[in-house]
């Protein structure tokens, strides 16, 4: 959860125990306060009437009495009135067949001296105090339900407000570590916000002059070390090649017929080694046709179906080229030592000023976790495409295969690579 979310919640919450404690605990606070109201007054009441009709019990007189009662009964809130004697007989009665209903009842003792001459018993209607307790309920409701309505809406503002800045934070944080170096984040503040995003934007501007050296660096370190792979296998060509095919033609005789194995051997091994340091086949023919031998070679070695397909030879620079050349190369030998695939299919297009180098098999596939293992050769891979502002991506799920996808971004090439014609190993 983000922070603005924890602080909206918080706020919230806050808020809503608030409008709870208005809409819960007042309404019965107010009501006990009514249920008071409404004790107090029947016995209040009580003591009214039996100090009215204690004469007439007194003299035994029972027109006097029903006469004494009239003013109780025209009490709205008086349900029923019973006046009985010592014994229980009903003396007097008003509405007697309503108790027993939901009313409040209360009973007096009516005496002269230490004698019980009569008891009182008045039942005071709920009806009136629930209904306005209930309009009191409603009413307490809606402006509960509105100050939680206003709170949470003022919650959203505030917490948007206060937030603002630092969503442009993470944001600028998000993009810069995803390679947008050039992303710098809106200061306009003075406070201790507006400061950390002057402070992150120096730092952007750091990581982004730092970026673009070593890529400079890096670039200038692989185009090197081409340049040097290149003159290797051109020396241990001419000379070494050459040197131990001499060898072979002095040493033609019958009883040197083993040394002469040993040397077809070694102009293989020379072969392979100046092969490896630099294909020759890659910078005559070009990146498809070195494309082509890799995959020659595989389907030779392992048996594995293989196809190519190109739009067209694109026009690369020597360091382009080799990271495509060793990309492709380390993602066809974990074909071999990890997939278990029938077919691979390689793809090199141009799509949307991009160069792609798509690579599938139909392997066992990778799980999430293999993937994020990084081992070297995924690793490798990355960085050579990183280093020209490509990307590596990697789609695998068990029992579905493999995909590896290549972009490097297009290249304006003011000066193509054109190496010295050279007699290259066959």
């Amino acid at each position: 959860m983000s922070f603005r979310a924890r602080l909206a919640v918080a706020m919230g919450a806050l808020i809503l125990a608030i409008a709870a404690a208005i809409s819960i605990w007042l309404p019965r606070k107010l009501e006990d306060e009514a249920m008071a109201l409404m004790t107090h007054k029947a016995e209040t009441l009580a003591q009214l009437t039996a100090f009215t009709i204690q004469p007439s019990i007194y003299f035994h007189d029972r027109a006097a009495l029903d006469e004494a009662l009239s003013g109780t009964r025209n009490d709205k809130d008086v349900a029923y009135v019973i006046v009985t004697d010592p014994a229980g007989r009903t003396l007097s009665a008003f509405h007697p067949e309503r108790r027993g209903g939901k009313f409040y009842e209360t009973t007096l003792p009516m005496r002269d001296g230490n004698q019980e001459i009569a008891r009182l018993v008045i039942g005071m209607s709920t009806a009136r105090l629930e209904r306005q307790v209930v309009r009191m309920r409603i009413a307490i409701g809606i402006v509960s339900a509105v100050i939680l309505a206003a709170g949470l809406i003022i919650v959203v503002l505030i917490s948007n407000l206060l937030t603002r800045p630092l969503r442009d934070v993470a944001t600028g944080a998000q993009r810069i570590a995803a390679g947008d170096l050039a992303h710098r984040v809106p200061v306009g503040r003075r406070d201790e916000i507006g400061r950390l995003a002057a402070s992150f934007n120096e730092m952007s501007e750091r990581v982004a002059e730092r970026d673009a050296s070593l890529r400079r660096l890096s670039r200038r370190l692989l185009s090197i070390q081409e340049q040097e792979r290149i003159r290797i296998a051109r020396e241990v060509h001419d000379e070494l090649g050459q040197a131990l095919t001499a060898m072979k033609i002095d040493l033609q005789q019958k009883p040197l017929a083993d040394i002469a194995k040993n040397i077809d051997t070694i102009v293989d091994l020379v072969r392979r080694i100046a092969t490896d340091l630099r294909p020759a086949i890659l910078d005559d023919l070009g990146i498809t046709a070195a494309l082509e031998q890799q995959l020659r070679r595989l389907r030779e070695t392992t048996g594995i179906k293989t196809t190519l397909e190109v739009d067209e030879e694109p026009e690369l620079d020597m360091l382009a080229a080799a990271t495509l050349y060793r990309i492709a190369k380390e993602a066809l030998a974990n074909v071999v030592r990890h997939a278990s695939a029938s077919e691979v299919n390689v793809t090199l297009e141009v799509r949307d000023d991009n160069l792609v180098l798509d690579i599938r098999d139909n392997g066992i596939g990778m799980t999430a976790d293999r993937i994020g293992a990084q081992s070297l050769g995924i690793i490798g891979m990355r960085e050579r495409a990183e280093l020209l502002g490509g990307t590596v991506e990697i789609d695998s799920h068990p029992g579905r295969g493999t995909r590896v996808t290549t972009t490097l971004p297009s290249l304006q090439i003011e000066a193509r690579y054109h190496p010295r014609d050279a007699s290259p190993l066959r």
